[in-house]
Formats: structure tokens, C-alpha cells, sequence
């Protein structure tokens, strides 16, 4: 796909691995130097994908000149986060709006997982899980606009 950000990217390939839920992305300039590359997870929403592992960043010699590790202070992993919330929301999600959106957090703190999903009644939740300990910390009624 060709497109134009401002940041010098003309290009982005990216290869998705739809058993596992991941995405690879890989962004390159006009010249077809890779820029980055990054994993994302995505939970079942389109527009919904959470960096994962380790991002590299490039300079136009193909040196790596930053690494950025998304799992720093997270001892579970996005799949167990999403285990988490899909075993505490079982019996509440609604059957017809089953999207759940997965993203990463600060709540007092702590580095978090926030799990949304809608439940029954039409209403957006989000669990607030800990990224350490697997914890449910907060159950909260949230807004979501499009």
C-alpha cells in the first residue's frame, strides 16, 4: 500500500497471521529503505491493534537506531489478557455485539490491560486487568464514540 504520513513513509506491507491474531508491519521510504517494523495483536475489532514484542527502527543505511520493548513491565502476555477478560465476561457479553477490543494502560500506576466488550443490556465495560498479575482491578461503564 502506498500512502504518504509525514514521517517519510511511502510504503507499508504488512503480512497477517490470522490463526495467532498478529500482524506484521513493515514501513519503507521512497527508495524502498525500511523505516520500522513492528507486531500488533488484533482482538476482533477492525481498527483495533495492540504493538507487541519488540519494534525496530531504521536509519536509511539499514543501521538499527532504536528499539522499542512493548512488554516492559507486563508479566502477562495479550493473549492471557484476553483469556482474562473473555472468562470474566462469558455469561455478561451480549451474543449479537461480540466485538472485544484489547489496548494497553496506566491505571495508580500500574501498567494495565484494558479489556472492552458490550454486554447484554447494549452497554460498553471495560476491565481494568493488571499487566502483572493477571488481576481484574477495576470493572468500569465506558462510552465509546466512532
Amino acid at each position: 500500500m502506498q500512502f504518504e504520513d509525514g514521517m517519510g513513509v511511502k510504503y507499508l506491507r504488512t503480512v497477517t497471521d490470522k490463526e495467532h491474531h498478529i500482524k506484521s508491519v513493515y514501513a519503507y521510504d521512497d527508495d524502498r529503505n525500511l523505516l520500522y517494523c513492528n507486531f500488533e495483536f488484533m482482538s476482533d475489532s477492525d481498527y483495533n491493534s495492540v504493538p507487541i514484542g519488540r519494534e525496530y527502527k531504521f536509519n536509511s543505511q539499514g543501521n538499527i537506531t532504536e528499539i522499542i520493548n512493548h512488554e516492559e513491565g507486563y508479566s502477562i502476555c495479550c493473549e492471557q489478557a484476553m483469556y482474562i477478560g473473555d472468562r470474566y465476561s462469558k455469561r455478561k457479553a451480549s451474543k449479537e455485539y461480540s466485538k472485544r477490543i484489547l489496548d494497553r494502560g496506566k491505571w495508580q500506576g500500574k501498567k494495565v490491560w484494558e479489556y472492552h466488550y458490550t454486554d447484554k443490556k447494549k452497554q460498553d465495560k471495560m476491565l481494568v486487568i493488571d499487566g502483572n498479575s493477571g488481576k481484574i482491578l477495576k470493572k468500569k461503564d465506558v462510552f465509546v464514540t466512532y
